[in-house]
């Protein structure tokens, strides 16, 4: 099993559909992992805050400044690589300081010592989008990388469900058990579910170093592209650059606002408890949420063989208008069965674009660059969406709404501001995207 660079033309085979499904799994299966470790700090943002004396600013710069920082930092030497070397190696050393980290968040004993905790999830988790960006349309052909995308990004939705459920069940049995470790003494059910959360990672990434192989690159004289390569072509297309990846933003400022907040403002407006919440966040977010990615990722790739090479964008634009009113309604019902009904269809509407953003990467830029290319995505998307999505959110809310009950507003206005840039630039760059996914289609 060959782990060094691997150099191939556009006349090579596809890995067998058996191998090539199994290795998206993998990633699929990382994917999972990451998005139950990010999704942890939010069903406990009260305890956190009051056992450190916080407010929702400070609690969402845990959420996301402290993640996104490192995450960024970390996603450009992490895509680097990918270019340049083999991809299985930066996924396992990604996932294992990642989950480390979060075990390591379980034994913070203050605001500062969990925020660097935080700081060194995100520098593990800027792994996985590259790798994946990056081998995913080595191991599928055009027609059918959208699905194969949407299978990887299915993962945030499972593991946002499972996150939030077994998440609640771990709080649950630390409440009722409290658990306690030498030295460490008695440990808060915040910090039994830390480390119970992280610790499956690990076996993780003990399989992909076992058994994910590295597909041969398709790119055309195998030469992978310099920092310089990226940024020329960067800036020779940068209007269209920064129409499409400032417009996918806008689905991550909103996505990122109902993910952090949502299991807090159903707790605070509505009643629910918590074991309510991981009921209704995992079977949302499992049930719906994958439904929908999968969904997106089909109805990309019909576009795509109907002609359509932007497909991705395509499809993005109408993702923007379908789940805007489901999520106005839920936020503003005073009914908690309708909020939750409404809730679920907005999960199931967002969840759609999970496996686009990463299409959209492919069809906009060559393979050789394809995870720098990503990281430099990720870099726009996370800044605006985790960066900015929970600490515009619980400004709103702790400045300009009233406080901690007046949550659902604040979602309301971010969510009604972030799918309305989306739509507009996407539809500024369309023509241009159009054009640019033919030339690379056809080069």
């Amino acid at each position: 099993m060959s782990r060094g660079h691997a150099s191939a033309g556009e006349g090579q085979p596809y890995p067998s559909p058996a191998y090539a499904y199994f290795s998206v799994g993998l990633l699929m299966l990382a994917y999972v992992c990451a998005f139950v470790d990010r999704m942890a700090l939010s069903l406990v943002v009260d305890p956190i805050r009051k056992d450190f004396g916080l407010n929702d600013t400070q609690v969402s710069a845990l959420a996301g400044l402290a993640f996104v920082v490192c995450y960024v930092l970390f996603s450009f030497p992490f895509g680097r690589w990918v270019d340049r070397h083999a991809r299985p190696p930066a996924l396992t050393l990604g996932i294992s300081v990642w989950s480390l980290a979060m075990m390591g968040c379980g034994l913070a004993t203050n605001f500062w010592q969990l925020f660097v905790g935080r700081m060194l999830v995100g520098t593990g988790e800027a792994a996985v989008n590259p790798v994946a960006y990056s081998s995913i349309p080595d191991s599928f052909p055009p027609h059918r990388r959208s699905f194969a995308m949407a299978i990887f990004a299915a993962g945030s939705t499972i593991g946002g469900g499972l996150g939030v459920y077994l998440g609640s069940l771990l709080l649950g049995w630390a409440e009722r058990v409290q658990p306690s470790l030498p030295i460490v003494g008695t440990l808060a059910p915040w910090q039994v579910l830390f480390i119970g959360l992280g610790l499956p990672g690990l076996f993780v990434a003990l399989l992909v170093h076992l058994t994910l192989r590295d597909p041969p690159r398709r790119a055309a004289g195998g030469t992978p592209a310099t920092s310089r390569d990226v940024a020329a072509y960067f800036a020779e297309h940068r209007a269209l650059f920064v129409l499409m990846f400032l417009g996918f933003s806008g689905f991550a400022i909103s996505n990122y606002a109902f993910t952090v907040w949502g299991p807090t403002y159903f707790m605070r407006v509505h009643q629910m408890s918590v074991a309510q919440v991981g009921l209704l966040m995992g079977v949302g977010f499992a049930v719906f949420g994958s439904s929908g990615a999968l969904l997106g990722g089909l109805w990309a790739d019909r576009m795509q063989k109907a002609g359509r090479r932007e497909a991705p964008i395509w499809v993005g634009l109408r993702v923007a208008w379908i789940q805007l009113p489901f999520f106005v309604g839920a936020y503003l019902s005073p009914d908690a069965t309708i909020a939750v009904i409404l809730f679920s269809c907005g999960m199931f509407c967002a969840s759609m674009i999970g496996g686009l953003q990463g299409a959209m990467v492919q069809v906009l830029t060559p393979n050789r660059m394809r995870g720098q290319a990503g990281a430099i995505y990720l870099t726009v998307v996370n800044v605006l969406g985790l960066g900015l999505a929970p600490i515009a959110t619980a400004a709103m809310t702790d400045y300009v709404f009233g406080g901690p009950t007046e949550i659902g507003k604040s979602l309301v206005a971010t969510t009604i501001v972030a799918l309305g840039l989306a739509s507009l630039l996407l539809v500024l760059g369309m023509k241009r995207a159009q054009a640019r996914a033919a030339a690379v289609m056809d080069a």
